[in-house]
């Protein structure tokens, strides 16, 4: 995976500029002819704002594989072919085919060709993003790997994510397109064989006849659908723009403000109650801010292009950062919170922000429902290949038939004691899925909340949709 991706927030110009050339790239995968006609150009105008060095399109189909490559000139043999290895890998894990060796694939250059780049500096993952290419109800069916002119980061995945969704979208349109016509042509030579075959084949005609029908009814469908799943993939991604930059940024203003207002109240403004004010704006203002972080954390769980960037990490340090974080809230309830860490666990393989995140979603809610001058305990401990975190309270519990609804998105218990949007839970589950662990909860009604998730101590194979 890529340790070195850093998120990063792009210019007012460069978003506005993005999103334009997502709306003519959906434009082109609209009205999708084929590969050359159609993501040639739509590689073209991403490569505007994403500096693309190599792009490798690989389709599975009926056991057989193809993939279009396209290169930057002054790439060599050698670099190109370790390009390849790297996108087939992935590929390979991501849909479940067989290594490229031991498969039927055919492979063809793209027919644009990009301006020489730079030889970038670092290794090969940083800069690269491979996306599965799924549509709903269905298994991947491909890849698309990007390779970067540069380190790729989060909006340049959140682009490519885009990209690739509405890509597939538009393949799998013309895959349907295409057995259609498949379809109706078998049909018209049934029919031409049955007709020569006299009065006597009047029943194949019928039959056949009643295929015709279906296969023009299976394609207006399919028709349909591609319109309804392009405009809702144009709306959500519209709206995560705004979500993540339009409304983000004026509450970063109004952050820096209060906390402005905060030190250079006077004595005046004092009594009269200014600082009490200001402190409702700031906490206002970052429940906002978290609210955000959460539908957009939510957003790429649900497309499945979580970012996961994993480092070996010290489950105990995690562990010891969450009391720490959580000190003041205690305080507070006059919560007691003890941590039980095995003594000489191994490293974890994850991404510590995000392993953190589930940690202070669930030691949030346990403070949150816990009585005052409750208990809390956080132990972390090692089970064969993975660590495992638990979060017990000795609060209020939770009902039997709650328990397998806690982790559904916007679900909250009609017993529930605090405000939120019922998204949390869900997050962390997606996290600890994004990780290949497993997360759930035990409990009895008056007897406290136990939550466990575990996390591998072995370095995973590659992920798709991620830089790797």
């Amino acid at each position: 995976m890529n340790s070195g991706a850093v998120a990063s927030v792009i210019g007012p110009e460069q978003a506005h500029l993005r999103l334009q050339h997502l709306y003519e790239i959906s434009k082109l995968f609209a009205s999708f002819e084929n590969i050359e006609a159609t993501v040639d150009p739509a590689l073209t105008i991403a490569s505007k704002t994403l500096p693309l060095r190599s792009a490798i399109l690989t389709e599975a189909e009926d056991g057989r594989s193809t993939r279009v490559v396209w290169r930057s000139e002054g790439l060599s043999a050698q670099q190109l072919q370790a390009i390849r290895d790297h996108a087939d890998a992935a590929h390979t894990y991501l849909v479940g085919a067989a290594p490229a060796e031991t498969r039927d694939l055919s492979e063809r250059a793209g027919k644009t060709s990009w301006p020489r780049r730079a030889e970038p500096e670092g290794a090969l993952g940083p800069r690269f993003i491979i996306i599965p290419l799924v549509v709903p109800h269905g298994p991947p069916f491909g890849t698309l790997a990007l390779e970067g002119a540069r380190a790729l980061d989060k909006t340049d995945l959140m682009f490519a994510n885009a990209i690739a969704n509405q890509l597939a979208i538009a393949l799998d349109r013309d895959r349907s397109w295409q057995r259609d016509i498949a379809r109706r042509e078998q049909a018209e030579q049934e029919r031409t064989q049955a007709e020569a075959k006299g009065a006597s084949a009047e029943r194949d005609l019928v039959l056949v006849d009643s295929l015709l029908e279906k296969s023009e009814a299976l394609a207006a469908d399919n028709a349909r659908l591609f319109r309804e799943a392009q405009e809702a993939v144009r709306g959500r991604e519209q709206i995560l723009a705004i979500v993540s930059h339009d409304l983000r940024n004026p509450l970063g203003t109004i952050l820096l403000t209060a906390g402005v207002l905060s030190k250079k109240v006077v004595e005046n403004e004092r009594r009269r109650g200014l600082p009490l004010a200001v402190g409702r704006i700031k906490r206002a203002a970052e429940r906002m801010l978290r609210l955000i972080e959460d539908l957009l954390d939510f957003a790429s769980i649900e497309t499945g292009r979580l970012a996961i960037h994993r480092q070996w990490e010290d489950p105990g340090g995690m562990v010891d950062e969450t009391l720490t974080s959580f000190e003041s809230a205690l305080q507070e309830k006059r919560l007691q919170l003890t941590a039980e860490i095995q003594p000489d666990l191994p490293q974890a393989s994850c991404d510590r922000d995000r392993i953190l995140q589930v940690l202070s979603n669930l030691v949030g809610n346990a403070t949150k429902v816990a009585e005052e001058g409750g208990h809390i305990t956080l132990r972390a401990e090692a089970r064969e290949n993975e660590i495992l975190f638990t979060v017990a309270d000795d609060g209020p519990g939770v009902a039997q038939e709650d328990l397998t609804h806690l982790f559904e998105r916007y679900w909250r218990s009609e017993e529930t004691r605090y405000k939120g949007t019922g998204l949390g839970l869900a997050i962390a589950g997606g996290i600890v899925a994004a990780h290949g662990g497993r997360i759930w909860a035990e409990s009895e009604l008056g007897k406290g909340a136990t939550f466990r998730f575990t996390v591998p101590t072995t370095a995973p194979a590659p992920e798709g949709g991620l830089p790797d």
